[in-house]
């Protein structure tokens, strides 16, 4: 047997047995009276979709609080990163993984942490670029509605993002996983290496490296085929391969490790099916049920069926064990560090591209929306310095990765960034000069043959989210605003009746964002809204004389 094959072998082994003490943990604390009713099974079958929901279902999950641990270690030890980022992992599911809710207390989490658009090609060149969609133009994931990697490489973005910036420092960078969508279409050949990464695979096959199976990776320039066996699954395989470049490193490096995982079809290893049987996607007070004031575009979704709901919870279910091998990339990787002697000196970060959407305000599976369920996201920093059990409230962005990344190695960061350094704020939350407000935008709707195409989905909008409002305008000049402290799972639409006041500074702190490029960003972000909400005489769904955000900020 070949050595890649028998380290890959090794790797599914090593998650197979923690997997299975981690079922037995669950199982354990499940017999001792545990409420979690994701794992419980078979009690909330298709006969019981719309029973009474279960108490703990409707609590209103906390607000976000901030806890730091002084840490023992400093963050001047972090001489290396590994960015774990997951395809379409909303933080419901992430919690729901045991093995990756335990991450919380391993290090800090950033409860608000919005991406910049909920769609993978344009959130993944921010992740890469330090800049709102806004500014990148990489609108979608295709060329055909204005995005996709032709996008990208076209504006030559390729020549001046995250690994070029690492690679002028003097970083040792590596890739693995999922680039952006359709790449390599258009690109001089198959086993293209974009600039800046030593290391560099990823799949030349776009719909198909989705399934798990039946695959063809760029290997840094050597194409090789897998086929359908076990030890042929795509997140095994490129996990191993992550394990195996840490491996033969040395300091400083960076490494990203991209998963396909949990996006749909969510494939399954085989060690992992039936790992959540009986689990059903979360009736959250938002699970279809309508909110007040609804917009016209979601005000017309029926109340779901049965049989619908039943697959959901089919979904849910395939979505969480395909979740698991998230976990499996992350212990593997710590294991690898370990044995390499990198756990004292290695930051992780463990995120997501975009959130996604299932049965709440009624909406079919999906993203693409600005409400908390697709666009705040999971995001753990784990390494010497961050504090352990910590979460910070304020708010953060995928925009702020790469500056963050850059900071820790030393590498400069283009002045037209947008984003900020995370460092100074998950160090002393309380002190740190921060943000009050992020943007997120949906700039272009999807189209057949987009991965992500959906028949439901709203109209474009820019939207601007803070520790207490969300609020976004729609390019049919239509306004919602949810206060986020009293109405977390953003059922109310408060608009018509909102105080002018409040709607003008949110309408203004919204109009500079979507303007701001650069230190511009800087300052629109970190605007103060503090006058409160309450009701006055009725405004119109639209602001008065507003402008057309989106015709500007999108030509």
């Amino acid at each position: 047997m070949a050595p890649a094959n028998l380290r890959r072998r090794l790797v599914a082994v090593v998650a197979t047995v923690a997997t299975v003490l981690t079922t037995l943990a669950a199982f354990a604390f499940l017999v001792d009276g545990s409420p979690d009713s994701s794992l419980t099974r078979g009690t909330r079958g298709s006969a019981a979709l719309f029973a009474a929901p279960v108490e703990s279902d409707l609590v209103p999950d906390p607000l976000p609080s901030e806890s730091v641990v002084p840490p023992v270690e400093s963050v001047a030890q972090i001489k290396n990163v590994v960015l774990l980022l997951a395809d379409d992992l909303d933080s419901r599911l992430f919690d729901m993984v045991p093995r990756l809710s335990a991450l919380r207390s391993a290090g800090t989490t950033l409860t608000n942490f919005v991406v910049t658009d909920s769609l993978c090609c344009p959130s993944r060149t921010s992740i890469m670029r330090s800049q709102y969609v806004h500014n990148h133009k990489v609108l979608s994931n295709i060329p055909q509605s204005g995005g996709g990697w032709a996008t990208f490489y076209s504006r030559n973005h390729e020549l001046d993002c995250l690994p070029t910036w690492l690679k002028t420092a003097g970083i040792n960078t590596s890739f693995i996983g999922k680039y952006l969508n359709g790449f390599p279409n258009g690109a001089p050949s198959k086993t293209y290496i974009p600039p800046g990464w030593d290391y560099f695979v990823s799949s030349i096959v776009g719909t198909a490296s989705y399934q798990g199976y039946n695959y063809t990776l760029n290997v840094n320039g050597t194409l090789q085929r897998y086929g359908s066996t076990p030890a042929d699954f795509m997140n095994d395989v490129l996990t191993a391969d992550a394990a195996e470049r840490i491996r033969s490193l040395s300091t400083p490096f960076f490494l990203e490790l991209a998963t396909y995982s949990p996006h749909s079809p969510a494939p399954v290893a085989e060690r992992h099916l039936g790992s959540h049987y009986g689990a059903v996607v979360p009736r959250t007070p938002s699970f279809n049920a309508r909110g007040r004031n609804e917009l016209p575009w979601i005000a017309s979704q029926p109340i779901l069926k049965p049989k619908q709901v039943a697959n959901f919870d089919r979904i849910w279910t395939q979505r969480l064990e395909s979740a698991e091998s998230v976990a499996d990339s992350y212990d593997a990787i710590v294991a690898e560090l370990a044995a390499t002697g990198h756990t004292n000196d290695t930051l992780i970060m463990v995120t997501s591209d975009n959130g996604y959407h299932m049965g709440v305000h009624r909406l079919i599976t999906g993203k693409q929306t600005a409400y908390r369920e697709d666009s705040i996201v999971p995001m753990v920093l784990i390494g010497p310095g961050i504090p352990k059990g910590a979460s910070i409230g304020k708010m953060t962005s995928t925009i702020d990765i790469a500056p963050t990344v850059n900071a820790l190695f030393g590498a400069q960061t283009p002045t037209w960034a947008d984003g900020r350094d995370l460092m100074p704020l998950v160090t002393d939350p309380v002190n740190a000069p921060w943000r009050t407000g992020i943007l997120t935008e949906n700039l272009s709707r999807t189209k057949p043959g987009d991965v992500d195409y959906s028949r439901l989905e709203p109209p474009s909008f820019h939207a601007l989210r803070t520790e207490k409002w969300l609020y976004l305008e729609y390019v049919d000049k239509r306004v919602e605003l949810y206060d986020l402290v009293n109405d977390p799972y953003e059922m109310r639409n408060m608009a018509k009746g909102a105080d002018r006041s409040t709607l003008a500074r949110l309408h203004a702190q919204l109009k500079a964002l979507v303007a701001c490029a650069g230190p511009s960003c800087r300052a629109a972000d970190s605007r103060v809204i503090d006058a409160p909400v309450v009701p006055s005489a009725p405004l119109p769904q639209a602001l008065p004389d507003g402008p057309d955000l989106l015709s500007s900020a999108s030509g």
